[in-house]
């Protein structure tokens, strides 16, 4: 490291250290920032993704611990410290979907001390909560909420629980009480493919174009099904009567969830439908970017978070080409050897 170098360089290279997946190496850097000067709290969130990508959650939450005890103010931290023992417990959903769904396996560690639980959830996740009777309320944003004497934000219910891979709970943690009939071409006998493969412009680098799948089409056995919705469900236009068409219009995720339950298998980007698929215990293959979010931890195929779910990872940043070839491979091997029930909680191999 260089003599006299300020904190803000050494920021800038821990965040490219970390981009390239040299995580002991980016854990150094910010450590040089913050004795260099640099904001304290920053440093911390680096190396709480550091911890989290290695699967050191303790590491991680001691650097939580620090940033609270600093006093910045974050408006997502509404949870004031004091046990849930027979509160009335509003938990609210301010992040995306896929967090929604990740981490709402916290809530009957809540309903077990609490006197109710509330969930507001957003509008496209309330009908499928509902259903699932996860918690004594679902509400969603603007509606009148019960009375209440505690609030906490969903993703803080990880760090309350200090979880840890072991610790974790289990899915499936969600159900549907129906699935849709999707039919198969000319009657054949097929295994059903559900694909997403469009992530939110929030991290583009987490989706993949589908003409690049397109190898997996020519595929004997399989019979595909798109699960994406939104603008890009035009890709889907030089396939048509080989990818059916199934959510771009859903209505809300439960629609979506209902669609998944017809499948074999599920194969997505790493966006809600991953975190949909492993919830409800379906065989779940998710394809993941070189420089992947904190979640999926680094140097495995399988996840602590969802038993049934297999990741496909990028070797080198942006190429996506020898993962649908291990794609192939592994649906080969499924039209001889089968796939798991939906009830199947092991990772498909």
């Amino acid at each position: 490291m260089s003599e006299g170098e300020t904190g803000e360089s050494f920021v800038r290279r821990a965040r490219e250290a970390l981009n390239e997946m040299r995580l002991q190496d980016a854990l150094r850097l910010f450590d040089a920032a913050e004795l260099a000067g640099h904001e304290p709290d920053i440093c911390a969130a680096g190396r709480w993704t550091c911890h989290m990508l290695c699967g050191h959650f303790e590491k991680a939450w001691d650097e939580s611990d620090a940033i609270e005890r600093r006093g910045r103010p974050d408006p997502h931290r509404f949870w004031d410290g004091t046990p849930f023992r027979g509160k009335q417990v509003i938990v609210r959903c301010l992040h995306g979907l896929g967090d929604t769904i990740q981490f709402i396996r916290f809530i009957p560690l809540i309903r077990e001390q609490a006197a109710t639980v509330t969930v507001e959830a957003q509008p496209g996740l309330k009908s499928l909560l509902a259903q699932a009777r996860i918690a004594d309320h679902v509400i969603t944003w603007g509606e009148q909420e019960p009375g209440w004497d505690q609030q906490v934000e969903i993703n803080e219910l990880p760090k309350i629980f200090r979880v840890t891979e072991e610790t974790i709970p289990s899915a499936p943690y969600l159900t549907v009480t129906r699935s849709r009939r999707t039919g198969t071409a000319n009657g054949a006998v097929k295994r059903k493919i559900g694909l997403v493969w469009s992530a939110s412009i929030y991290n583009p680098l987490r989706s993949i174009p589908l003409e690049q799948l397109a190898p997996l089409f020519e595929l004997p056995g399989l019979s595909f099904y798109s699960l994406q919705a939104g603008p890009a469900c035009q890709e889907l236009r030089p396939w048509t009567g080989v990818v059916r068409n199934l959510s771009e219009h859903a209505g809300d995720v439960l629609e979506t969830a209902e669609n998944m339950m017809a499948m074999d298998l599920v194969i997505t980007a790493d966006t809600m439908a991953a975190h949909l698929g492993g919830a409800l215990g379906l065989p779940t293959w998710t394809l993941l970017p070189f420089a992947c979010d904190w979640r999926w931890m680094t140097g495995r195929v399988d996840t602590p978070w969802y038993g049934s779910m297999r990741l496909f990872r990028q070797s080198s940043p942006g190429d996506w080409a020898p993962v649908v070839r291990r794609l192939a491979h592994a649906l080969q091997a499924l039209c001889y050897q089968g796939l798991s029930s939906h009830q199947s909680t092991q990772p498909v191999v």
